[in-house]
C-alpha cells in the first residue's frame, strides 16, 4: 500500500514520486545527501554496504533493489540528513528556517492512531517494554512506554536495517541505521536514548535484547527442524521432471518461470531463482542462488487430469499458463 500511495502521489502531482519527494520535502530540508533509489546510491561515494551472517560468519551481500515500489522503502540517506527529517516532524512540519512543508492538520493526522495493533501483529520487543496500547498512525507504530507515547518505525531490506524513534512531548528523535541484517540494537539504541531522556537507566538493553532475539532464534531453528522432520520419506514425484516446467502466474505478483535446466529450476523476478530439489510428494525444496535468502517449499497442484494447474509458493498461489 505504501507503493500504491506511490502512484496517488504521482496521479495527483503529475510528477514522478522521487523528483516530488525530492523538490517538496529533501531540498528544502537540505538532505544533500539523502536519494530516492539504489540506483543513484551506487553511484555515491562512502556508501554502506550490506552484510549478512551466513555459517557463523558476517559476510557481504548483494543489494537488494526496491526502486520498483520506491515509495515503500528505496530512500538511501544518512544520520545528519534524518536527523532533519525528525527535526521537521517535532516541529509540527517545519523546516529548520521556519518554512512550513507539512501542514499541523496532517502531521496530527499522522500521529493519530488509525488502527488498533494486536500483540501478534505489533514488534516482539513488546514482550519486554509491556505497552498497555499499542496502534499504527500513518506510516508510525505507535505505543506507551514508561508514561510516554511513542511513535516509532523499522525498515528492513536485505542487509540493511534502520529504525526512526519519536517522544513527541520530549521533543525527542532517534535515528539509527545498521549494515548488518535484522541487527536489533537498533532496538536497544533507541531504547537506552529514551531512557536517557526520560532519566530512568536501571535496564541494560543491549543484553536483554541480545538474549531476548538469540531465545527467539532458537526457537526458529527448532521449528525449522520440526517442519524437516515432518518430511515424508521415500516418496516420488507424480510427474516425470519435465511435466512440472511452465509459466506461473499471479494478478499481482507476476510470472514464475519452472524449466529444467541440470534438473528443475525456478527463476522470479530476477532475485528469487534457485534450483528445485524434490522433498516429497509434489513438494520441492527452493534453495535460493542468493545464499543469505536461505530456502523455501514449492508445491505444485496437480489437477484432475493430473497434469499441473498451479504451484504455491511465497505464500501464494501462482496458475499455470496454458500453452497450445
Amino acid at each position: 500500500m505504501y507503493a500504491a500511495a506511490g502512484e496517488l502521489v504521482t496521479t495527483v502531482s503529475g510528477r514522478s514520486w522521487s523528483n516530488f519527494v525530492t523538490q517538496r520535502l529533501l531540498a528544502p530540508l537540505g538532505m544533500k545527501d539523502t536519494v530516492t533509489s539504489l540506483a543513484a546510491a551506487q553511484g555515491r561515494a562512502n556508501v554502506a554496504a550490506p552484510h549478512d551472517l551466513l555459517a557463523g560468519s558476517i559476510v557481504g551481500i548483494d543489494n537488494a533493489s526496491v526502486d520498483s515500489v520506491a515509495a515503500a522503502g528505496s530512500i538511501w540517506s544518512s544520520r545528519d540528513d534524518m536527523t532533519r527529517w525528525l527535526r521537521c516532524l517535532l516541529a509540527g512540519g517545519l523546516a529548520a528556517d521556519g518554512t512550513r512543508l507539512l501542514s499541523e492538520d496532517l502531521v496530527r493526522q499522522m500521529f493519530t492512531p488509525q488502527m488498533l495493533i494486536g500483540a501478534d501483529e505489533f514488534y516482539p520487543t513488546a514482550e519486554l517494554t509491556g505497552p498497555h496500547w499499542t496502534s499504527y498512525g500513518l506510516g508510525w507504530f505507535q505505543q506507551d512506554y514508561r508514561g510516554m507515547a511513542v511513535d516509532f518505525h523499522t525498515g528492513s531490506i536485505d542487509g540493511m536495517v534502520a529504525i526512526a524513534g519519536l517522544i513527541r512531548d520530549l521533543d525527542l528523535g532517534v535515528y539509527v541505521l545498521a549494515n548488518l541484517d535484522h541487527a536489533e540494537v537498533r532496538h536497544a539504541l533507541m531504547l537506552t536514548v529514551f531512557d536517557a531522556y526520560i532519566g530512568e537507566t536501571e535496564r541494560n538493553w543491549s543484553t536483554e535484547l541480545h538474549a531476548f532475539y538469540d531465545e527467539r532464534t532458537a526457537k526458529d531453528r527448532a521449528a525449522e527442524e520440526e517442519a524437516d522432520e515432518a518430511r515424508v520419506l521415500g516418496t516420488e514425484p507424480s510427474l516425470a521432471l519435465a511435466g512440472y516446467e511452465g509459466l506461473y502466474t499471479h494478478p499481482v505478483w507476476g510470472t514464475i518461470t519452472v524449466q529444467l535446466s541440470n534438473g528443475l529450476r525456478l527463476e522470479f523476478g530476477g532475485r528469487l531463482s534457485g534450483p528445485l530439489t524434490h522433498w516429497h510428494y509434489d513438494s520441492f525444496r527452493l534453495d535460493f542462488d542468493k545464499p543469505w535468502l536461505g530456502h523455501d517449499l514449492v508445491t505444485f497442484d496437480l489437477g484432475p487430469k493430473g497434469r499441473v494447474v498451479a504451484l504455491d509458493a511465497f505464500g501464494s498461489r501462482f496458475e499455470r499458463q496454458e500453452t497450445q
